[in-house]
């Protein structure tokens, strides 16, 4: 993977998620495109760089806030990690996986927030249950997002230093 491509696309989607995300908000509940990222890296990139790049996503999101500094960098590299766990799975460049596993690892993120506001004395107001649904609401609408960033990504590869998967072995190798 080349660095410094990853830490500009890192940059510019923790940039968009502080000023475009909260004007994409449906209902109160903004995209995490920080997890979309990170699962995208995370499908692609080999072992070590999938934690390294969690984590790291999660660090420049732990810069934005001021209460929970280190709690996202270990959500991220959780996600990553889900994500990592799952793609050899599922075909790494369907829609559908992208979905799924975005899907997936949003929830391991805001599952993450939701241990750690129970852990430091409660959410502040509200309710457990509707601090829930807002997560999977969350994490459905992060998921949304996945199809149309992954395929943007993908034609990035080249420039990111990620190979694609060929699945020759299943007849849907992808011309070079």
């Amino acid at each position: 993977m080349r660095w410094m491509a990853f830490a500009a696309v890192a940059v510019t989607c923790v940039t968009l998620q502080t000023t475009v995300a909260p004007h994409m908000a449906v209902g109160g509940v903004r995209p995490d495109w920080i997890v979309v990222i990170a699962v995208f890296f995370a499908m692609h990139a080999r072992t070590l760089d999938v934690v390294i790049a969690g984590w790291f996503i999660g660090l420049l999101a732990d810069f934005q806030t001021a209460e929970r500094f280190g709690v996202l960098s270990i959500a991220y590299a959780l996600a990553a990690l889900v994500a990592y766990a799952t793609r050899e799975n599922v075909f790494r460049t369907h829609p559908l996986s992208h979905f799924a596993i975005t899907f997936a690892s949003a929830i391991v993120v805001q599952a993450s927030l939701l241990l750690y506001y129970l852990l430091c004395g409660g959410f502040g107001g509200g309710s457990v249950s509707g601090h829930l649904v807002t997560a999977g609401l969350i994490a459905v609408y992060s998921a949304v997002w996945a199809p149309p960033l992954h395929a943007l990504l993908l034609k990035m590869s080249p420039w990111l230093g990620l190979s694609s998967p060929r699945y020759s072995h299943a007849g849907l190798a992808h011309a070079q």
